[in-house]
């Protein structure tokens, strides 16, 4: 009888483990340095995706950021509409917020989103770029998630010429490689796989979220803020991501005596 007991204390504690790392987050930092000929001060990117049903507070950030970037699921269905109104109030008064749609956003209603969403001064990216700090080279590229849309990337891409430096966001990561092989881009962002969420060891339904830079193209895939369906994690910690961008090395020295900002 007592080692059913130890059992079960076992696994309660594992629970617990569980629900405290889905509710709990880690700050991860990184510098970027960006391809392309675009001349600019550096600046400070916020990412976070996937909050889904994850309640944010203003003393869960405190860098000084110049740009947020939401990387989809940032709602689903059940989430009341006043937590959304309180967790973009969050963000927006760290800095001016950008976003693309996750698979799970249309769950409330896409009409009834994209109004809110614009009632917070959030900048919707529907396939399209946008220039960053009024410099016609410096971009912010985002899709709306794949499965949605057609054309999505080339429509984004339609108005990036090829010397811009990019910055690419979308909800999943599996359009990366098709937007490498096409399109010119610096960084590349998404959430979507929440890092596996619930992983052994190595294993896990998706790899674990990272950050890797070859060839001057770096990407970032993030583990994610919140969960979906089962409010547990393991061995994937929910994470958001502050990003240290700078131009490339070529046109730094130029941009030491500029500011865009």
């Amino acid at each position: 009888m007592k080692w059913i007991l130890r059992i079960g204390l076992a696994g309660l504690s594992l629970l617990a483990w569980m629900f405290r790392s889905a509710h709990s987050q880690k700050r991860e930092t990184a510098v970027v340095q960006l391809s392309g000929n675009a001349v600019f001060s550096p600046f400070k990117l916020m990412f976070i995706s996937d909050v889904h049903r994850r309640k944010l507070r203003s003393d869960m950030f405190n860098d000084k950021v110049d740009i947020v970037v939401i990387g989809g699921d940032f709602v689903e269905r059940g989430v009341p509409e006043q937590r959304l109104r309180e967790n973009l109030q969050v963000l927006r008064q760290l800095a001016p917020v950008y976003y693309v749609f996750g698979n799970n956003d249309r769950e409330i209603g896409e009409e009834r989103l994209r109004e809110l969403l614009e009632e917070q001064g959030t900048v919707i990216l529907d396939d399209e770029s946008v220039e960053l700090f009024g410099n016609a080279e410096l971009k912010l590229t985002g899709i709306d998630y794949f499965a949605f849309r057609e054309h999505s990337v080339e429509d984004a891409f339609c108005n990036v010429s090829k010397g811009d430096s990019v910055i690419f966001v979308s909800h999943t990561p599996f359009v990366f490689k098709h937007v490498k092989q096409h399109y010119p881009v610096s960084l590349l962002m998404a959430g979507h796989t929440h890092g596996g969420q619930i992983r052994f060891g190595p294993f896990g339904v998706f790899d674990h979220g990272s950050l890797t830079s070859t060839s001057g193209i770096t990407e970032l895939i993030s583990n994610g803020f919140g969960t979906t369906s089962i409010p547990l994690r393991l061995g994937a910690k929910a994470q958001y991501h502050i990003l240290e961008i700078h131009p490339s090395p070529g046109v730094q020295h130029l941009a030491q005596s500029s500011s865009i900002r």
